[in-house]
């Protein structure tokens, strides 16, 4: 029997210490944690930053590796920095030396990168060997050119083999969840159908539990054919709903998971309750792949974005907004020459549901003025001059000759920075695994 422990949903969250110690007393092989995602867009892929910054890293990461290097338990970091590519790898490193430094540890490293040459990226496209992906369009030169970093979304290859050496801590670049929690009992030779599964499951932490949490930890543990799930903490318990509920976690079809080396089928799994607070799963296949396939994401900068935000109560202005934003759209083109984005963000008016909303009683607007322009002060003054013209705006009915609107901040206007869209985001149909090197590293 195998006991894995997956320390919270994603770093940053802020771990539970408590169920930690309490996992730790049971007795853990492996830990576990993703730190990373696509799920907050583009933007820390293109701008290079961690989305959990240096203190919130170090919070969830400081006391789990410390216990980890004093028991000799394998620790693997998923996704590391959050987009995986170098530039986070080396931030996130930065925390893992100081936590070194001031607790006085000696730290082996193994850091697997998956960040793309874009002149292999290039040659890739021109073999043909990148395919469209999720309905986006085909992948062009300049696509691939104008990213500021590419990623790959790595399996478990490269991941076996570092944990087949002697290292403390493995920090990987953009990987899989489900690999992170895979590639050690897969060393280990459990049946890869009972890995998968219970991979895919215990990733996100205690957010398969009741009550869910992604800032807690689950304990996987894993039989022959077989496993259990179960969390640390007593106030949570798992069952068959929610364990099952979690199979339509990010996944389209609740049967089928496809991953990089092979594809989870789960339409034969058998969920148990076996107590108040775990269940027993089994059941499911795996089918490998002939050769893997890869995810490939790649962000490039697209301008620089400022908003305002306001709220809006006359009835009669509201009745009118359409007409009104329409009107200033257009008079905010003629205005200004170059090339930009003006777009508006209703909440409490079609906000959420847009053309879906079925409730037309609205007594309030929030209104975003969102604009994108190739240079910051160019956004910040096409901005002002679209806030100033509804703040101002003489509509039918309108009686009074004060602002029409609200601001809940001041300055009303916000620049936001740069804005990044994904330019590349396909499946390469190639195996690429000898292009995620694994470097040493000791603290």
């Amino acid at each position: 029997m195998l006991k894995l422990y997956a320390l919270m949903g994603q770093l940053g969250y802020g771990y539970n210490r408590q169920s930690f110690d309490e996992a730790i007393k049971e007795g853990v092989d492996f830990i576990g944690v993703d730190a990373g995602s696509i799920d907050s867009g583009p933007y820390f892929l293109g701008s290079g930053n961690m989305k959990a910054n240096y203190e919130a890293t170090r919070n969830d990461l400081e006391y789990p590796l410390k216990i980890a290097v004093e028991k000799k338990i394998p620790f693997v970091v998923g996704s590391a920095g959050y987009a995986g590519a170098d530039i986070h790898l080396k931030q996130f490193l930065d925390v893992v030396k100081d936590i070194a430094r001031d607790n006085d540890l000696k730290i082996k490293v193994a850091v697997i990168h998956s960040e793309l040459d874009k002149d292999f990226a290039l040659e890739l496209l021109k073999e043909g060997r990148i395919k469209s992906y999720e309905g986006n369009p085909q992948l062009t030169e300049e696509d691939i050119k104008s990213s500021e970093h590419i990623v790959a979304q790595m399996g478990t290859c490269r991941l076996k083999e570092a944990l087949e050496g002697d290292f403390d801590l493995i920090v990987a670049g953009r990987i899989t969840d489900a690999s992170i929690y895979a590639a050690y009992p897969l060393l280990k030779g459990y049946d890869e159908a009972s890995i998968w599964h219970m991979a895919k499951i215990i990733e996100c932490g205690a957010l398969c539990a009741k009550p869910a949490s992604p800032s807690d930890g689950l304990m996987g543990s894993l039989y022959e054919d077989y496993f259990i799930l179960k969390p640390p903490n007593k106030t949570r318990r798992c069952t068959v709903n929610s364990a099952m509920a979690h199979a339509l976690y990010e996944n389209s079809d609740p049967f089928v998971i496809e991953e990089p080396e092979g594809v989870l089928h789960l339409e034969n799994a058998k969920y148990e309750q076996l107590d108040d607070r775990s269940v027993k799963i089994s059941g499911a296949r795996w089918v490998k792949k002939e050769k893997p396939t890869y995810k490939i994401e790649g962000a490039g900068l697209k301008g620089f974005r400022t908003i305002a935000i306001m709220g809006i109560r006359n009835p009669d202005m509201i009745a009118l907004l359409d007409d009104i934003l329409a009107d200033v759209e257009s008079k905010v083109k003629q205005t200004f020459d170059e090339p930009f984005e003006l777009s508006f963000i209703r909440y409490g008016k079609d906000g959420v549901l847009g053309d879906l909303e079925f409730i037309d009683k609205t007594h309030e607007v929030g209104l975003v003025v969102d604009v994108v322009a190739d240079r910051q002060s160019l956004a910040h003054r096409i901005c002002s001059v679209a806030k100033a013209m509804l703040q101002h705006y003489d509509y039918k009915g309108r009686i009074a000759t004060g602002a029409n609107v609200a601001f809940p901040y001041s300055p009303a206007e916000i620049d936001m920075g740069g804005v990044y869209t994904f330019n590349v985001y396909h499946i390469v149909d190639e195996d690429i695994s000898d292009k995620f090197w694994i470097e040493e590293i000791g603290f």
